[in-house]
């Protein structure tokens, strides 16, 4: 008998670190194992949501690599727009200089400020004559901000989500990224969403994951 596949679930979460946890739980215990297009074997879950109501608190996993001065310098790249390691692309660039031409964070800000009920304050991070023809290309594809009862939330999309290896840094980025946004707007940072297409763990961080999550659970 074929095992069922899962897809979709929506976890509501405290904190970075309670969302990491949990993520992790659904990704080892209802994901499937696929070879990807490079070779890799991961374990995926597909079309994860998680809602983070306080991105603020507890936003360093216990287990996880990643230390606050990492952490820093990841979101200092994210939110400035430098690329000091000259990767082939960073979300930065992406986002604060757009195909060369837009800074999409203070197009956000702006818009923000303009209409506080618009939809439109939206960054992304596909460029399609450029991710058609290049090997590496961005997996966190869009960043949505809404200002909605007195605060800025922020929803943001990944298309390929390394939940065991990058998911704590990107959200502590992003919870900097939200807070830069919302203080260029003159209001508190919310909540953050993360619609993860495919969410998973490298084969490399199989046996890390599988501890954390019987340690856990």
């Amino acid at each position: 008998m074929e095992d069922k596949f899962e897809i979709g679930r929506i976890i509501r979460a405290k904190s970075i670190s309670d969302a990491w946890y949990r993520g992790l739980n659904i990704i080892w215990n209802h994901g499937k194992v696929i070879t990807d297009e490079r070779g890799n074997q991961i374990k995926e879950f597909m079309d994860l949501m998680i809602v983070i109501e306080d991105p603020y608190t507890d936003k360093i996993p216990e287990d996880t690599a990643w230390n606050e001065e990492r952490l820093e310098e990841y979101a200092k790249q994210l939110i400035s727009g430098e690329n000091a390691q000259d990767f082939e692309y960073t979300y930065e660039q992406r986002l604060r200089n757009w195909d060369g031409k837009v800074d999409q964070i203070e197009y956000v800000i702006g818009k923000l400020q303009e209409s506080p009920t618009s939809r439109r304050a939206i960054a992304v991070t596909w460029i399609p004559p450029v991710d058609t023809k290049v090997n590496e290309v961005p997996c966190m594809m869009l960043d949505d901000f809404k200002i909605r009862n007195g605060k800025v939330h922020l929803t943001t999309l990944f298309r390929s989500h390394d939940f065991g290896g990058a998911y704590p840094a990107n959200l502590y980025g992003l919870s900097k990224l939200l807070e830069y946004v919302a203080d260029g707007v003159g209001i508190k940072p919310g909540m953050i969403t993360t619609v993860s297409i495919s969410a998973h763990v490298y084969d490399h961080d199989w046996d890390a994951v599988e501890n954390i999550v019987k340690s856990v659970s």
